[in-house]
């Protein structure tokens, strides 16, 4: 009897642990994205709006192809009022800095 419950404890926690190994890779903002190892740091470029410091949303742009990414960064935190074109050092969700760049550079990167 006790060895039917330690086997279905077993299983349980081999299950769990898988289920908590997979998360990152089905799950995708900023914590999980931090943590994953299959998604890349990359540099991307966007469009933002001007007069806040909080963007929401952001389509950023590929920086090798000039491509629109597949995904809108949900949150990227920024502090010029002033300015409007950013690039991104990101992994997925997670931001890991911002840098304001001019018209021309952003242009140059991105093909709309």
């Amino acid at each position: 009897m006790e060895f039917i419950s330690v086997k279905k404890f077993i299983v349980a926690s081999l299950l769990t642990l898988t289920a908590l190994f997979c998360l990152p890779f089905f799950v995708h903002n900023e914590i999980t994205d931090y943590f994953n190892v299959a998604i890349p740091e990359t540099y991307s470029y966007a469009l933002v709006p001007k007069n806040t410091q909080k963007y929401f949303n952001v389509q950023a742009y590929d920086s090798k192809t000039g491509r629109k990414l597949p995904y809108k960064i949900k949150k990227v935190g920024g502090y010029d009022l002033s300015r409007q074109y950013i690039k991104i050092d990101h992994k997925g969700q997670y931001v890991k800095e911002i840098k304001y760049v001019s018209k021309k550079e952003f242009q140059k990167k991105v093909h709309s």
